[in-house]
């Protein structure tokens, strides 16, 4: 194996020579990114609120779109009222320039108390023309001013401004955590009730733990960041063991579909993301459950990773102001080296793209547990998985993988127990592209991938987070305070669609009787086998009631029995909900288990669960508030 170095400008491009000539040459591999750095308001000009920021390539004059939040009820939504469009800087068609006149919002057609206050907050929708996809992408931020004088003529000066949240997390019996972020530090607090809770050190982000507070008590909250936020309420969970209404909702896959607009907004899809959350609130969910795929994510840039988990939040903050998301991963939550493939066998302009997911503070784990607040341990204080260490000697790559913080985690609400998985743990694989026409599911490409750059194959379960979930199950089997478990994931054990190449089975899409992977010659090649062992541990107890993936971009509800295999001692649901925006797939009627697939469709969707005592219901809307599935008791199956 030889190695040597290619100087482009100021990038250090490695390349590595393989066996039969096969070079893997490092690349910047960022297919979402368009903005360099964040946009910055640099001051004003008169009454104009000045934006710069640049992109990676030229692009047309950018435009920006603002106005007011406007708050109904418990939700706040933006209100564009304005337009305008900007500049370049210099005649560079990479720097662009944006000048918004606040004073036309100070008007007495569209003021909403910025007049009677001398400023306010207003927000404002960026939007630039990606020639490369030939749409517009979109970045929405807020500005905070305020202005001594007379509209249009007085002074105009930016303040301290709420660029996140706030979020309601953490939810328990007890307690809860609100979380924002600002742009620059700050001390805070939460007045909560009748009670202040203190953030007193200056900081951009802030998590306040509340404490002291009431089971299944509403309570109505504002966050003081320099400024009092809205209001807010949320409720407490109903102590532990109390059998008590209440329903949750579950849905997964919101990375950007097709369509252009807020469908690929940033790696989200933010149209159907925002109007699922607002439903399932608006039906009463008391916390949502996502399985993974939040965005496009698959970057070598962790900014472009970060900003694309932002653009989520962003998404979801009205609602999720309100009721807390517990997130999970899945395997376009992914940022790590990437590399350009060249072989003998292809031609000069053909080429394929491998990965490899990073260790340590900027990997996909240690960056998703910067950004979301989720629980840090076990419910039954079990800890998390310790780090896995690589499959063999012979894989190249880290000798230990990245953190399991707040990507594995387990809580409980009322008798009901929740555990989420990362089915996409340190994640490697073949990605595209070029003229090359090897599909993404290609077995050889994998094998390369993992036996030299290390790392793990999507969907596997290493043994770590195995032991972890068996003594967690094990745990709650014998709590008397547990009626039934949910377990949350991303890729599906028994795929009906469009991963039936992937997932826990890596088989031949259309003729996936034939067969499973199952290979122990290659890396992390025991597919089946690895699958049949997570799904015994699964099966083994009588109180896990349905296994939430999402993964394939459709619903599906599949009940897994002895049938499908004989170690498989309890039935348990499978239930596929990815629907939240991505494109979608079709189903696979060639897997083994499809007689036991009860429901089906490729409508965008999400799940909403209710449990009244012992019961458990289901039902699923499309995104015309249609009914697609509907089951009274899920429990009836025992």
């Amino acid at each position: 194996m030889k190695h040597f170095l290619i100087f482009v400008g100021l990038l250090i491009i490695t390349t590595t020579v393989l066996a039969q000539g096969t070079t893997l040459t490092s690349i910047n591999y960022r297919k979402d990114m368009l903005l360099v750095d964040e946009p910055k308001i640099t001051g004003f000009e008169g009454a104009s609120a000045i934006v710069e920021f640049e992109t990676l390539i030229d692009t047309p004059a950018a435009v920006a779109y603002y106005g007011v939040p406007h708050t109904e009820g418990n939700l706040t939504t933006p209100r564009y009222r304005k337009a305008v469009k900007g500049t370049h800087i210099g005649n560079k068609e990479t720097k662009h320039r944006i000048a918004m006149d606040l004073s036309k919002l100070e008007d007495v057609h569209y003021d909403t108390g910025l007049i009677a206050n001398n400023g306010g907050t207003i927000v404002y929708r960026i939007e630039v023309f990606d020639p490369r996809i030939q749409t517009a992408r979109a970045y929405d931020r807020r500005l905070r001013y305020k202005r001594d004088g007379a509209p249009k003529t007085g002074t105009y000066t930016k303040l301290v401004t709420l660029t996140e949240g706030p979020f309601v997390d953490l939810v328990t019996h007890n307690s809860a955590v609100i979380s924002w972020e600002t742009d620059i530090p700050t001390k805070g607090t939460v007045l909560a009730g009748n009670r202040e809770f203190l953030s007193l050190e200056p900081s951009i982000r802030h998590e306040v733990h509340l404490t002291r507070l009431k089971p299944n008590t509403v309570y109505t909250y504002q966050v003081n960041y320099d400024i009092y936020t809205p209001k807010y309420t949320f409720k407490t969970a109903p102590d532990i063991g109390t059998r008590i209404k209440f329903k949750f909702g579950f849905m997964s896959d919101s990375r950007a579909g097709v369509g252009g607009g807020e469908r690929a907004q940033n790696g989200v899809n933010a149209k159907d993301l925002g109007r699922f959350a607002i439903e399932l609130y608006n039906k009463k969910a008391d916390f949502v459950c996502f399985g993974g795929d939040l965005i496009n994510g698959y970057t070598s840039d962790v900014k472009d990773y970060t900003w694309q988990l932002e653009t989520w939040k962003r998404t979801i903050q009205p609602v999720a102001a309100n009721i807390p998301f517990y997130e999970s991963m899945g395997n376009h939550e992914q940022v790590g080296a990437y590399y350009k493939v060249t072989a003998p066998h292809l031609k000069q302009d053909e080429f394929y793209i491998q990965f490899t997911g990073t260790v340590g503070e900027d990997s996909a784990e240690a960056i998703f547990a910067k950004e979301f607040v989720n629980p840090t341990d076990s419910r039954y204080e079990l800890g998390i998985p310790s780090p896995e260490k690589k499959g063999s000697k012979d894989m190249a790559g880290a000798d230990v993988g990245p953190t399991y913080r707040e990507n594995v985690y387990s809580f409980i609400y009322g008798r009901v127990h929740f555990i989420s998985l990362n089915t996409n743990y340190w994640g490697t694989g073949y990605r595209s592209i070029s003229n090359f026409g090897q599909k993404s599911q290609d077995k050889t490409a994998i094998n390369h991938a993992l036996k030299h750059l290390g790392g793990n194959r999507e969907g596997y379960v290493l043994p770590n987070q195995m032991e972890w979930l068996k003594n967690e199950l094990d745990a709650a089997q014998k709590d008397i305070s547990v009626d039934w478990v949910f377990i949350i994931l991303h890729e599906p054990p028994f795929p009906n669609g469009g991963h039936v190449k992937d997932a826990m089975y890596w088989g031949t899409p259309g003729e996936g009787g034939t067969g499973g992977y199952n290979d122990k010659d290659v890396p992390l090649g025991d597919v089946l086998d690895m699958r049949n062992r997570f799904w015994k541990i699964v099966s083994s107890k009588s109180k896990v009631l349905a296994v939430l993936c999402g993964d394939e971009h459709n619903y599906s509800r599949t009940l897994i029995d002895s049938s499908v295999h004989p170690d498989f001692r309890f039935p348990v649901w499978q239930i596929i909900s990815g629907g939240c925006g991505a494109p979608y797939y079709v189903q696979d009627k060639s897997v083994p288990w499809v007689d036991k697939v009860k429901a089906f469709t490729i409508d965008k969707h999400y799940c909403l669960f209710s449990i009244d005592g012992n019961q458990v219901g289901l039902e699923v809307y499309n995104d015309s508030s249609q009914l697609l599935d509907s089951i009274g008791n899920l429990t009836t199956i025992r």
